[in-house]
């Protein structure tokens, strides 16, 4: 597979409208400066439970799993309710992204939303090198952070893999919680194609909750087929439906 240009992006070209990131490609924004932060908490922190979860006086990691790492929104959403805890598990925030996107357009994000603690300048270079790594050498495609707890016991690690979500997928561990958040079905079904949820599935065990904005019958009939206990909920502010659930059996 040959690795993306983050400065070069042919293969996924971005525009700015109104100040945020639009992929020409996908046909689909990043993120949205008014209400963006909120709808991601409101998917995928209490679409499954993370808060509670987190709070668990299991000494025994937290795994999030995410698909499509994007501009890393989600990260800091659940970063920020993690460090708000006294006492949060250790946990680890595993995601994927297939088309890196360039430093000019992750701080985009912090002109969107700049009450917020998102990318920092030891971040963005931590994240460049490793692009730059998997330039060179693409089966190296794994990007790492660590933050430290306030209270010095317990950490928050952070994987991005990059490259194509077949690719990707096979190389995560077990995953506790779902973030379902690649473009829209219609707009980038290889993100969720059977075969993807096959994989997604591998890395799931017995009670791994997921949660995603989109609410296509395919998709939720495709879950179901696989073990998975599906729900229908009230959407997003003007979005209808999302749905959520967990896995019930890995037979």
């Amino acid at each position: 597979m040959e690795p993306v240009n983050p400065r070069n992006n042919l293969k996924n070209p971005i525009e700015f409208k109104d100040g945020v990131p639009v992929s020409l490609l996908f046909d689909d924004v990043y993120f949205s400066k008014e209400g963006g932060w909120e709808e991601s908490n409101y998917v995928f922190l209490e679409g499954n439970r993370v808060t509670a979860k987190l709070e668990k006086t299991e000494k025994s990691k937290f795994r999030v799993g995410e698909l499509g790492f994007g501009s890393g929104l989600n990260l800091f959403v659940t970063l920020e309710i993690w460090k708000s805890l006294d006492h949060p598990r250790p946990t680890e925030f595993i995601s994927l992204e297939g088309y890196p996107l360039p430093k000019e357009i992750l701080l985009s994000l912090n002109n969107s939303y700049p009450k917020k603690e998102l990318w920092f300048d030891e971040l963005i270079l931590s994240y460049e090198k490793a692009l730059e790594i998997w330039q060179i050498d693409n089966s190296r495609n794994l990007w790492t952070y660590r933050w430290e707890h306030s209270n010095l016991r317990s950490h928050f690690d952070l994987k991005v893999f990059f490259g194509d979500i077949k690719h990707c997928l096979p190389q995560f561990p077990e995953i506790d919680v779902w973030y379902m958040d690649g473009f829209s079905p219609g707009k980038n079904p290889d993100m969720w194609s059977q075969e993807s949820l096959r994989l997604l599935k591998t890395k799931s065990i017995p009670g791994t909750s997921f949660a995603t904005f989109s609410s296509a019958g395919f998709l939720r009939r495709g879950l179901a087929e696989l073990g998975f206990v599906v729900e229908k909920k009230k959407g997003f502010g003007r979005k209808r439906e999302m749905i959520s659930g967990y896995l019930e059996s890995t037979k």
